[in-house]
Protein backbone atom coordinates (compact mmCIF):
# COMPACT_ATOMS: atom_id res chain seq x y z
CA UNK A 1 0.00 0.00 0.00
CA UNK A 2 1.51 3.30 -1.05
CA UNK A 3 2.03 6.24 1.28
CA UNK A 4 -0.62 8.18 -0.66
CA UNK A 5 -3.13 5.32 -0.29
CA UNK A 6 -2.55 5.22 3.48
CA UNK A 7 -2.99 8.99 3.71
CA UNK A 8 -6.22 8.83 1.70
CA UNK A 9 -7.58 5.99 3.85
CA UNK A 10 -6.88 7.86 7.10
CA UNK A 11 -8.21 11.16 5.70
CA UNK A 12 -11.48 9.52 4.66
CA UNK A 13 -11.85 7.89 8.08
CA UNK A 14 -11.31 11.20 9.88
CA UNK A 15 -13.67 13.09 7.58
CA UNK A 16 -16.43 10.48 7.83
CA UNK A 17 -16.10 10.42 11.64
CA UNK A 18 -17.12 14.10 11.76
CA UNK A 19 -20.11 13.43 9.52
CA UNK A 20 -21.27 10.20 11.18
CA UNK A 21 -20.84 11.39 14.78
CA UNK A 22 -22.05 14.99 14.96
CA UNK A 23 -22.83 14.96 18.70
CA UNK A 24 -19.28 15.92 19.72
CA UNK A 25 -18.29 18.86 21.88
CA UNK A 26 -18.13 21.36 19.03
CA UNK A 27 -21.04 23.43 20.22
CA UNK A 28 -23.97 24.83 18.26
CA UNK A 29 -21.80 27.00 15.96
CA UNK A 30 -19.83 24.12 14.42
CA UNK A 31 -21.38 22.76 11.24
CA UNK A 32 -20.19 19.16 11.15
CA UNK A 33 -21.57 18.71 7.64
CA UNK A 34 -19.13 21.38 6.42
CA UNK A 35 -15.82 20.04 7.69
CA UNK A 36 -13.73 20.48 4.58
CA UNK A 37 -11.83 17.44 3.28
CA UNK A 38 -8.61 19.48 3.29
CA UNK A 39 -9.01 19.95 7.06
CA UNK A 40 -9.21 16.17 7.46
CA UNK A 41 -6.13 15.85 5.24
CA UNK A 42 -4.24 18.32 7.43
CA UNK A 43 -5.07 16.25 10.53
CA UNK A 44 -3.94 13.11 8.71
CA UNK A 45 -0.56 14.59 7.79
CA UNK A 46 -0.03 15.79 11.37
CA UNK A 47 -0.80 12.32 12.74
CA UNK A 48 1.50 10.57 10.26
CA UNK A 49 4.33 13.05 10.92
CA UNK A 50 4.00 12.61 14.68
CA UNK A 51 4.01 8.82 14.34
CA UNK A 52 7.11 8.94 12.13
CA UNK A 53 8.89 11.31 14.51
CA UNK A 54 8.33 8.78 17.29
CA UNK A 55 9.59 5.82 15.26
CA UNK A 56 6.28 4.40 14.08
CA UNK A 57 5.13 3.68 10.56
CA UNK A 58 1.88 2.49 9.02
CA UNK A 59 2.25 -0.75 7.07
CA UNK A 60 -0.24 -3.08 5.45
CA UNK A 61 -0.52 -6.42 7.17
CA UNK A 62 0.49 -9.32 4.97
CA UNK A 63 -1.60 -12.37 4.65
Amino acid sequence: MSEQAIETLITNAIHSAFIKYPEGDGGPNLDYERIAPDQSAHITRAILQDLAANGYQVVKKGG
